[in-house]
C-alpha cells in the first residue's frame, strides 16, 4: 500500500525536480562512535582533522542524542522516525521478522519518491532477507547486510568457527589486505561519481568503531609513539591501567586504546575522501553532509566480561548500552554550504528520530508526522535558532548486565532535566545536567516534587507508546544476542 502511494508522489515530484536543484544529502553514520571521540568536542588523543574541519565548516551540535544506547534501536529511531518500543525494539511484541518492519516508512522511501537516487552503504543490522535496505528506499545497496560487526574488518572479512564453517559477512568480492573502512568508503565515491548528475541520499553506515578492535598498523604505530611520547599507559589487550570498578562493572576514564585510535583516523580520513570527491566533481556547493553516531562509545562491560573497552567518554557518565549520557550523547555535525553558517555552534537538544524530518526538509519536502511520528526538525537549530525541543525519552527493556553492565531502565529529558528510572530494581535518579554532566548529584530525594513531575511525564509516554517492561529473568537471558 505504501509503495503505490510513494510512486504516485514519485511521478509529480520528478516534474517539479526539473525546475528546482535539490540539494545532494551524504549522510555519514559511525558505529559505537563516541562524542567525545572527536578533537572538536574535546578529545586531547584522537587526530580527527578532516572532522574538525567539517565542524567549522558547518553547525556543531552540542546537546545530540542517540534514541538508544544500542544499535538496532537507535538505527531504527533513524530510519523511522519514532522511537524504537513503538515497533517493539529491542523488546516487546514485534511487528514482522524485521526489527524496521516493512511497514514503516522511511526518509529513504520519501526521497526516492521525490526523485532522488538512493543509496546505502555498510551497516544495516535492521533486518535479513526480505528487509534489506532495497526494500526500504534505497536503490543501492553495498555490503549492507543483518550483521552486528565484521569478524575482521580485513579481507574477506570473516572467520571460521571451530567446525570449520565460515562466520560473519556474506562472500564478498576484494582483495588481500583490503580495510573495510577503506572499501566502504570507495564504495560510497564509486556511487557519487555514478549518481553526480542527478539528486542524491546516501548513507554511508560504517561498520567502525564497532569491535573487533583492529586498526591499521601503521596508525595503531602513531597513537603507540604518540602514547609513550606523552607517557600514555597503554591500555589495549594487554591492559585496562585506568579503569575504575564499581557494583555495575569496570569503567574506562581516559582514551588510550591505540587500535580505537588508529580505528578513528581511518574514519576521519573517509570523511577527507567524501569530501574530496564532492570537490573535484564540482558538488561540494550542493552537497549536505550530516556525520552522526548511533549511540555513546563502548567504554564499559560487566563485572563477569573480559571484553576489551574502546574508549572513555568522560566527562559523561559510562557508554553504550547504558541511558546515562555516556550512552546517548553522540556527535552531529551539519555542513550544507552557502544555507548554514560556517562554525555555528547549537546548544539545541536534538535525538536520534529528529534526521527523519529535517532531511525531508532539506531535500524540498514536506513533512510527513504519519511516518516519523517522535521526530521534530532542527533546521531551525540549523540557521542559528535557539529554541529547545520538547521532551526525549528513552526505553531501555533489554539490558545486558553481563556484557556493558546496563541495567533495565527508561529516562526523560525535558530542557536541564533528566530522570532515569530503573525499573528493575525501583531506583529513582533526577540530574540537573546543566550543572551536573557527568550526572553524579542524584537530586531526587532533594527535590520530590521536580521527580514527582518528571516521573509522571515519562509514566504516561511509557503508556502512550505501550512500552514493553520484563523483569530479568536471568543475566543468561539477556546475553543471548551481541547485537
Amino acid at each position: 500500500m505504501k509503495k503505490t502511494f510513494l510512486l504516485l508522489l514519485s511521478c509529480l515530484a520528478m516534474q517539479s525536480n526539473a525546475a528546482t536543484k535539490q540539494s545532494n544529502i551524504v549522510m555519514v553514520l559511525v558505529d559505537d562512535f563516541g562524542r567525545q571521540d572527536i578533537s572538536t568536542y574535546g578529545s586531547t588523543f584522537y587526530d580527527t582533522p578532516n572532522i574538525d574541519k567539517l565542524a567549522a565548516t558547518g553547525v556543531k551540535f552540542e546537546n545530540a542524542y542517540a534514541a538508544h544506547p544500542r544499535c538496532v534501536g537507535s538505527r531504527v529511531a533513524i530510519l523511522s522516525g519514532s522511537y524504537p518500543t513503538r515497533f517493539g525494539v529491542p523488546m516487546g511484541k514485534r511487528e514482522g521478522p524485521h526489527q524496521l518492519p516493512l511497514s514503516a516508512v522511511t526518509f529513504g522511501e520519501h526521497l526516492k519518491s521525490s526523485g532522488y537516487q538512493t543509496g546505502y552503504i555498510g551497516k544495516w543490522h535492521l533486518g535479513k532477507e526480505g528487509g534489506e535496505p532495497a526494500k526500504q528506499g534505497f536503490d543501492t545497496s553495498i555490503m549492507a547486510g543483518h550483521w552486528g560487526a565484521p569478524p575482521s574488518y580485513y579481507f574477506p572479512y570473516s572467520k571460521q568457527n571451530k567446525a570449520g564453517k565460515n562466520k560473519g559477512f556474506a562472500k564478498v568480492d576484494g582483495k588481500e589486505g583490503e580495510y573495510l573502512t577503506d572499501r566502504l568508503t570507495d564504495e560510497a565515491l564509486g556511487f557519487i561519481d555514478n549518481k553526480k548528475d542527478s539528486p542524491f541520499l546516501l548513507v554511508l553506515a560504517h561498520y567502525a568503531v564497532h569491535t573487533p578492535i583492529e586498526g591499521q598498523p601503521e596508525l595503531v604505530k602513531k597513537y603507540r609513539n604518540k602514547m609513550l611520547k606523552n607517557s600514555i599507559a597503554d591500555a589495549g589487550k594487554a591492559s585496562d591501567k585506568d579503569v575504575i570498578l564499581d557494583t555495575t562493572g569496570v569503567h574506562k576514564t581516559i582514551q588510550n586504546n591505540p587500535d580505537y585510535a588508529a580505528m578513528v583516523e581511518s574514519v576521519d580520513i573517509s570523511v577527507g575522501r567524501i569530501e574530496e570527491k564532492l570537490a573535484q566533481l564540482g558538488l561540494a556547493e550542493n552537497t549536505i553532509i550530516i556525520l552522526t553516531s548511533d549511540h555513546g562509545g563502548l567504554s564499559s562491560r560487566g563485572l563477569e566480561s573480559t571484553r576489551e573497552l574502546a574508549t572513555s567518554n568522560a566527562p559523561y557518565r559510562h557508554g553504550k548500552g547504558w541511558i546515562y549520557d555516556g550512552g546517548t550523547r553522540v556527535p552531529l555535525i551539519v555542513k550544507w554550504p552557502s544555507k548554514v553558517k560556517a562554525g555555528l555552534v547549537s546548544q539545541v537538544q536534538v535525538t536520534g528520530t529528529d534526521h527523519y524530518p529535517t532531511i525531508l526538509e532539506m531535500a524540498g519536502l514536506k513533512p510527513s508526522p504519519k511516518d516519523h511520528q517522535d521526530g521534530v526538525s532542527y533546521l531551525n537549530a540549523l540557521q542559528g535558532d535557539t529554541q529547545q525541543r520538547k521532551a526525549m525519552f528513552w526505553h531501555s527493556p533489554a539490558a545486558r548486565p553481563s556484557q556493558t553492565g546496563d541495567t533495565n531502565s527508561s529516562a526523560v529529558i525535558d530542557g536541564n532535566w533528566k530522570l532515569l528510572n530503573f525499573w528493575t530494581e525501583g531506583r529513582i535518579e533526577l540530574y540537573n545536567l546543566n550543572d551536573d554532566l557527568g550526572e553524579t548529584n542524584n537530586l531526587a530525594q532533594k527535590m520530590p516534587e521536580k521527580t514527582a513531575q518528571m516521573l509522571a511525564k515519562l509514566n504516561r509516554w511509557k503508556s502512550d507508546i505501550n512500552a514493553h517492561t520484563v523483569k530479568n529473568k536471568s543475566k543468561k537471558s539477556n546475553t543471548t544476542k551481541k547485537h
